[in-house]
């Protein structure tokens, strides 16, 4: 085998770990803690990519690597913590066995979404003809569907919150099922990189960030919920507004960040 990058590869390998961490939390029943721990994961997806391509390190290794621990950290940490989370409170409206489907489906999907990253991959993927990044993905990125899911557990589990969300426990099993096809599926989906960090922007959009950041510092459960929540609609609005107008689909990217794919969510 080539040699690999030590750095990304560790902090690719801090991304499985996460997931890990977040289902023996799950298991000990700190679900606030497991949500916090699939949400740093995302982190360290993010900066897998972003540390190789700053050393020029990038390998096959990386991507199947980035793959597998995307899988425990997105497809199968979300769907146990939604499990016993709604087992736990006593909320389990849809018996045992609808209850595990639901939540499998999630985690099966994901796991077909990252499997069709790895057979479609090309060492152009993510990139248009012209050589710039493109601007959608084809179907919603395993991190932000389970994003979702965190964000809202999250937020579910914050002992300070503002309102209560016992309601949530009705809404995430059905919304495991319902995530897993818009992960499957050919929906479009915002380049969150490309669309917001990656291009210039004047003042006034710095300010809103500021403002932002300073929410999400004293508000982390409702902006994480709301940001999550956000970009899940995004999609499908974008969907209808394309089928309503007539528009042809735009170019889609890759899977989200691996160290062989130059964009991510």
């Amino acid at each position: 085998m080539r040699r690999v990058g030590i750095l990304p590869t560790l902090v690719t390998a801090a991304n499985g770990f996460c997931g890990l961490l977040a289902i023996y939390k799950t298991q000990d029943g700190k679900i606030h803690a497991a949500a916090f721990m699939i949400m740093l994961a995302m982190v360290f997806d993010v900066l897998d990519g972003l540390v190789a391509r700053k050393a020029g390190i990038t390998s096959r290794f990386g991507a199947y690597l980035d793959s597998l621990s995307d899988a425990v950290s997105f497809g199968v940490a979300p769907a146990f913590l939604v499990k016993v989370l709604v087992e736990a409170t006593g909320r389990n409206i849809y018996g045992p066995k609808l209850l595990t489907a639901l939540t499998a489906i999630f985690t099966i999907c994901a796991l077909f979404r990252l499997a069709r990253y790895n057979v479609e991959h090309t060492p152009s993927e993510g990139l248009r003809a012209d050589g710039k990044a493109v601007a959608t993905f084809a179907g919603m990125p395993t991190p932000g569907a389970a994003g979702v899911l965190a964000s809202l557990v999250y937020l579910h589990e914050d002992p300070k919150r503002l309102l209560d969300f016992g309601f949530l426990c009705y809404v995430l099993p059905p919304l495991c099922a319902i995530l897993g096809y818009l992960m499957v599926s050919r929906m479009p989906y915002i380049h969150a990189g490309t669309r917001f960090l990656r291009v210039r922007r004047d003042f006034a959009y710095l300010f809103v960030v500021v403002v932002v950041v300073i929410l999400a510092i004293w508000f982390t459960e409702e902006v994480a919920a709301i940001a999550f929540v956000g970009y899940f609609v995004s999609g499908v609005a974008m969907a209808v507004r394309r089928k309503l107008r007539g528009e042809p689909a735009e170019e889609v990217g890759a899977e989200n960040t691996s160290e062989d794919n130059p964009e991510g969510l």
